[in-house]
């Protein structure tokens, strides 16, 4: 991702005010524009411009009901399925057969909570209305091994009702090995271990009992699921069947119990046997499958979104939505994207919704998580999913009824603009009072930017913007502004004048990065990718002053623990050259940020170029954003009011300006005597 900071003089040209609302126009805002890296190139006139022309075309913001209550409770979400330890192994490549290959980086291997039950309990959790009373009920088996404990309060953190889950004691905990390509496509080994050990005692109609639907996956015994389909028809609670997991073929009789079949194309091509490289073939596959007694068939289709086949797609049997625009515009890590659009899906229809309200949601679900790493961590919350998917416009549709339509394997052309996410900063909602009659805190200059058209995103400092605030005052904030998180900015507060990461005593080091995790902490409960760090301290005043090699030092070791706590969150370094508060900063130019950057060696820490600290360390901002792009370290750019005259300029009109006083000294002397020998 790259963010881009505007001009205020862009924002009446081009971006204007919403309708019906007095003109709101701060007189030193600064827009940050999230962009993938392909969109360095436009202006910013042009990319304000093309934003606002987009801005409002996703026709009816998405209202999320709360669904029916029976009893005065709503009932549960029932997920019965897996759980693994999940290992990542970033690699450049797969191997081929029978080769062995070596990790792109050494230390790869974080391990997280995971497996497709997991992952789906988990963001069906955390996409439900926990305020109107939805739960979410797990059902799985936890193993015997020192794994589980962390696995069952990942899950509890997270608000997943683990109180019907089991514990193998026979059997440890099952594990996911997933090999992470550069480009985010990610190939998965799962070992059963405490998934196919479930007690022939377990009573599935009483755990059905109750709940509003059941989300199944194919990486426990087909028996359970068996199980647990025929007791929720007998109940008659609908079924998702998630037909990832077990390459195994699946029962006519399971089939016509199942309510929503939900393959990938891969999938989809394995249980039926049909191809499934163009349109034509991908609906014949899903028809094939209705045939045999599926009730609806949903294909996810990757970057070209879903169709849904069947009785539930209305009239005609057929309904497609298209992706939604990734978060950033990079996709970081597929692991767990799917589960997440499906328990989007199933959360939307069990709150009652239309069938195409249904599958936005689902959109917007899955495309936040495939901007961030891992599969839980990347499991998106309810109000960000939901303003997202307020940002989905009617696509095309898929050529499905005859004559070979296109291969749903080529990835379309994507309008740069559709990546694209305007920010601004709160601090620019506090000028011009008079033109808000809000409130003039916090949540109010919330409000206050989700009165701008063209602007979705919000940019927070921390701590002073967010540490009076609960997690859900600023998600609700930004949900009922029609917003969301953009980044998180750290500003580290005055008792730090000594230094943050370089400061003297230990102690407060340690404190600077507590604040730190803190604010990546707020990043990810605000589903926020982002958090950048500029230090006004971490620096000295005068040569010879610190040990260089020893702050450096302490810099490096400083964002490498920060990172490897958060891999999810990009850890963002904004560095200026000199401050009123720091003469020279620890990191004085882009060269040196870039060598701090290679020395860190982390994926999930980059570069934050402001072009106004650029102009002051002498340097060409545009080349500097290349040299730090063509490194893949260009985290984020930008331009403000902030302009310097460059300090080689500086240097050239000083020379200058001492000469032509020299020259004036020296006209000078050779008139005064002149003038002296007139006066006599």
């Amino acid at each position: 991702m790259v963010s881009l900071t505007l001009v205020a003089a862009v924002w009446a040209a081009s971006v204007g005010s919403s309708a019906g609302s007095a003109s709101v126009q701060p007189p030193r805002s600064r827009w940050a524009a999230r962009v993938g890296s392909s969109d360095a190139t436009l202006t910013p006139t042009a990319m304000v411009a093309r934003a606002a022309a987009r801005h409002g075309a996703s026709g009816r913001a998405l209202e999320i009901p709360r669904g029916g209550a029976k009893n005065g409770e709503l009932a549960p979400i029932l997920v019965v399925g897996s759980l693994n330890v999940d290992i990542t192994l970033e690699v450049d490549r797969l191997p081929e057969r029978g080769e062995t290959i070596t990790t792109a980086d050494p230390n790869s291997g974080r391990t997280a909570c995971g497996g497709k039950g997991a992952n789906q309990a988990v963001a069906a959790s955390q996409l439900c209305d926990a305020s109107a009373g939805r739960s979410t009920k797990f059902v799985c088996q936890f193993g015997n091994d020192g794994h589980a404990p962390m696995l069952e309060k990942t899950l509890s953190e997270r608000g997943v009702d683990l109180s019907s889950a089991g514990h193998s004691t026979t059997a440890p905990s099952g594990s996911g090995y997933v090999l992470l390509c550069g480009d985010g496509t990610v190939s998965s080994v799962v070992v059963g271990g405490s998934n196919v050990d479930w007690p022939e005692s377990t009573d599935y109609a009483a755990l059905v009992s109750g709940a509003g639907i059941v989300l199944l996956q194919r990486e426990v015994p087909e028996a359970v699921n068996m199980a647990i389909v025929k007791a929720a028809n007998a109940q008659g609670v609908p079924v998702l069947q998630d037909a990832g997991g077990e390459d195994r073929p699946i029962s006519d009789e399971l089939l016509s119990m199942i309510t929503y079949l939900s393959p990938n194309l891969t999938e989809l091509a394995r249980l039926t046997g049909l191809p499934t490289s163009t349109d034509d073939e991908v609906l014949e596959a899903a028809r094939s499958l209705l045939k045999r007694g599926a009730q609806n068939v949903l294909v996810t289709l990757g970057s070209r979104g879903s169709l849904l086949v069947g009785e539930a797609a209305g009239e005609e049997g057929l309904l497609r939505q298209e992706c939604a625009a990734v978060p950033g515009g990079v996709v970081v890590d597929e692991t767990g994207a799917g589960d997440c659009f499906r328990a989007g899906f199933t959360v939307a229809l069990v709150e009652g919704r239309p069938i195409k309200e249904c599958m936005r949601f689902a959109a917007a679900a899955g495309a936040i998580a495939v901007s961030r790493m891992g599969a839980v961590p990347s499991c998106p919350h309810r109000d960000e999913t939901a303003a997202l998917a307020n940002t989905i416009s009617p696509g095309p549709e898929l050529d499905l009824r005859g004559g070979g339509g296109d291969s749903l394997d080529k990835v379309e052309e994507v309008d740069e603009m559709a990546r694209l996410g305007f920010a601004s900063r709160l601090n620019s909602m506090k000028d011009r009072l008079d033109l808000w009659e809000g409130d003039n805190d916090v949540l109010g200059w919330v409000e206050r930017q989700g009165t701008i058209k063209g602007l979705t995103m919000v940019d927070f400092n921390y701590p002073q913007h967010l540490s009076e605030l609960s997690y859900d005052d600023a998600r609700g904030a930004l949900s009922s502004a029609g917003l969301k998180a953009g980044a998180v900015c750290l500003r580290f507060p005055k008792e730090m004048q000594a230094g943050a990461f370089t400061h003297p005593d230990e102690a407060m080091r340690a404190k600077a990065i507590k604040l730190t995790k803190e604010a990546c902490e707020w990043a990810t409960e605000l589903g926020a990718e982002e958090v950048v760090v500029w230090s006004a301290y971490c620096g000295y005043d005068y040569s010879l002053q610190v040990s260089y090699p020893e702050v450096w030092s302490q810099v490096v070791e400083a964002f490498r623990e920060v990172c490897d706590a958060y891999p999810q969150i990009k850890v963002s370094l904004e560095f200026k050259p000199t401050d009123e508060n720091t003469r020279f900063f620890v990191v004085p130019s882009s060269g040196a940020a870039l060598l701090l950057a290679n020395e860190i060696d982390r994926p999930n820490f980059g570069l934050t170029l402001d072009f106004g600290h650029c102009l002051a360390a002498g340097e060409n901002p545009a080349q500097s954003a290349a040299m730090v792009g063509s490194a893949g370290k260009l985290f984020g750019v930008q331009l403000n009011d902030g302009y310097q005259r460059l300090g080689a300029e500086v240097r050239w009109k000083s020379r200058f300006a001492r000469a032509r006083n020299q020259s004036a000294t020296a006209a000078s002397q050779q008139i005064l005597p002149h003038r002296r020998q007139r006066a006599l």
